[in-house]
């Protein structure tokens, strides 16, 4: 895959829909031609806790096109074959097309399942793991624009591993939420936007919730005041290492 673009998309709320930042990095003959970080007003409004992830408030974004305002400029990007560092820019970007009826399709590739598959040896297949892994330059998290950008480098020398099937990912719906839980503990921390995308996974793979309803259920007991203190934090990190125990 010579040309793609790499998205990445930051959240102004619980709610999928409420993107308010989107960065891209389009790649061209397996060289980055174009970057670009744009502010959205989020559907929905701003949660603080978001707020102190990314340090995007409503000051910054008042002003700006709500998604589908700005869809016209941006549709092109979707041509592409996309690429992001998580299936949580997936979800934003079905929920986003869905709540504006845009009727977007798009071939989406999750370059973290690639990693987990490619690199098993390393602690976790998060974003900057993988950087400092590849020797590539720091970056600012939980910048769209440098995230995806980080992200199109990690993808590009992922594929220089690979064999030629590096698109192709065949994680089953368990090894994926074992890998998911893997990753959020790697660090010993639990944060918001990590808890958040898992509960949105554990909405979408109805199987899995429902057989680890206790942690699903605790997932939006905790988190339906829209934030994350560090009690309710250490609570979740329990229950995500109990039910990886229980997968081993």
């Amino acid at each position: 895959m010579k040309e793609f673009i790499a998205i990445d998309f930051e959240t102004a709320n619980p709610q999928r829909v409420s993107a308010c930042a989107l960065g891209y990095a389009k790649i061209s003959n397996c060289e980055v031609v174009e970057t670009k970080g744009l502010l959205i007003k989020p559907v929905g409004g701003h949660a603080p806790f978001q707020s102190k992830i990314h340090g995007i408030k409503e000051e910054h974004t008042h002003d700006k096109p709500y998604f589908g305002e700005l869809f016209p400029q941006i549709r092109g990007i979707f041509d592409y074959p996309l690429v992001a560092h998580s299936l949580f820019d997936k979800q934003v970007l079905t929920a986003l097309s869905e709540h504006f009826h845009l009727g977007l399709k798009f071939d989406y590739t999750d370059s973290c399942s690639i990693a987990k598959d490619m690199l098993p040896e390393l602690k976790d297949s998060k974003l900057k793991t993988l950087v400092k892994y590849y020797g590539l330059p720091s970056f600012k998290r939980h910048d769209a624009r440098e995230d995806a950008l980080a992200c199109a480098k990690v993808f590009l020398k992922l594929r220089g591993l690979d064999t030629g099937n590096v698109v192709s990912s065949s994680h089953n719906e368990l090894s994926e939420f074992k890998g998911l839980l893997t990753g959020i503990l790697a660090d010993q921390v639990v944060n918001y936007k990590e808890a958040y995308e898992l509960l949105y996974w554990l909405e979408d793979h109805t199987d899995i919730s429902n057989s680890h309803a206790n942690l699903h259920s605790k997932m939006k007991e905790v988190l339906c005041d829209d934030r994350l203190d560090n009690i309710e934090a250490t609570e979740i990190k329990m229950f995500l290492e109990n039910t990886l125990r229980e997968l081993e």
